[in-house]
């Protein structure tokens, strides 16, 4: 598997007119927290899409290589960001340090994979949660959870409790939401009594 690194170098000048400098010069200012204390750095924005291939996700863990502490071995996780919505260019990121052992929580998107039965006889699918917090350390942290709904019939759903993960991964979402459902045309019923 590649190994994922993202570049990155420590910031003194803060404030929203220097953020503009940097963006203007390709760089993206950022925020690095780790217990309680956090750290202004900038990483370039062809590194990030390089990095996530155009969409950021918080299941991704990787290499942190900050300028003078290479190799202190650091790792961090996207937690939040924000994009510019005419150019798609990320315009901040907030990250958080991965401290080894330490559990982690965060966001993993739910893949679904298959079409239902169901909607094969006429019904409609409805899609419910995309992601689902976690609770688990990083080295258990799963990319996505892929969910085969290609069972559903009309009338069935999956829910968040339903989803297959081991003892090392606490999901925190609420049991009861749906992942996904399958649900019969409002027509359907009409035409089915006639």
């Amino acid at each position: 598997m590649e190994e994922k690194v993202l570049k990155a170098e420590s910031r003194t000048l803060t404030g929203k007119n220097n953020n503009r400098r940097l963006r203007n010069e390709g760089l993206v200012p950022a925020v690095l927290y780790s217990h309680g204390q956090a750290e202004a750095i900038q990483v370039k924005q062809q590194d990030l899409f390089i990095l996530f291939k155009g969409r950021i996700s918080e299941s991704v863990i990787f290499n942190l290589a900050l300028a003078g502490k290479e190799g202190e071995g650091l790792m961090a996780y996207v937690k939040d960001y924000q994009k510019d919505g005419v150019t798609g260019e990320y315009i901040h990121l907030d990250l958080y340090k991965v401290t080894r052992g330490e559990k982690i929580k965060t966001i993993v998107p739910v893949e679904l994979v298959g079409t239902p039965k169901g909607v094969k006889l006429g019904g409609i699918l409805k899609y419910g949660e995309r992601e689902v917090s976690v609770i688990c350390l990083p080295r258990d942290l799963p990319s996505k959870f892929s969910i085969d709904i290609s069972g559903l019939d009309t009338g069935d759903s999956i829910h968040v409790k339903e989803i297959e993960h081991g003892d090392e991964i606490e999901i925190t979402s609420n049991p009861q939401n749906i992942i996904a459902a399958v649900t019969k045309l409002r027509g359907a019923k009409a035409a089915a009594t006639e």
